[in-house]
């Protein structure tokens, strides 16, 4: 009965331990490249704990998409309103240059008016000279 004894232990001992020799280590033998990139909620997950992960993945996704189009909506904003400031400057500049030219023009017209009905300062007067009419006694 011993004998059996020690044969089923020394089997048992042998089949244990044969399992753990048929596992090869992968990093000491396999230099592949491109290793497979180990799954950040684990080997055997819940389905709750994979679709937790995909939908963070997925939102920070939408986020930093929507942050590239809010920079990108900024950055066409701030030029529009460069392009808008430096047209608006440009149209102040000409509007000022024919404020200028109608108040010389204005001036000049409310001068000649203003000689045309009370004289100049030269001395000419605006009523024209010409001689008496007959008298009606003669």
């Amino acid at each position: 009965m011993l004998t059996k004894r020690q044969t089923l232990c020394l089997s048992t001992a042998l089949l244990a331990s044969s399992s753990l020799w048929a596992i090869e280590p992968t990093t000491a033998t396999t230099p592949n490249p491109t290793t497979e990139k180990a799954m950040p909620y684990g080997d055997n997950p819940s389905l709750a704990r994979v679709l937790l992960y995909k939908t963070g993945q997925g939102l920070q996704n939408l986020g930093n998409a929507i942050q590239g189009a809010s920079e990108h909506s900024a950055q066409k904003m701030s030029q529009s309103w460069q392009e808008a400031k430096s047209y608006s400057a440009e149209q102040s500049q000409v509007i000022q240059a024919k404020a200028e030219q109608t108040k010389a023009a204005a001036t000049k017209k409310l001068q000649q008016t203003q000689d045309a009905i009370l004289g100049t300062t030269d001395g000419n007067v605006p009523i024209e000279r010409q001689n008496l009419s007959p008298s009606s006694a003669e």
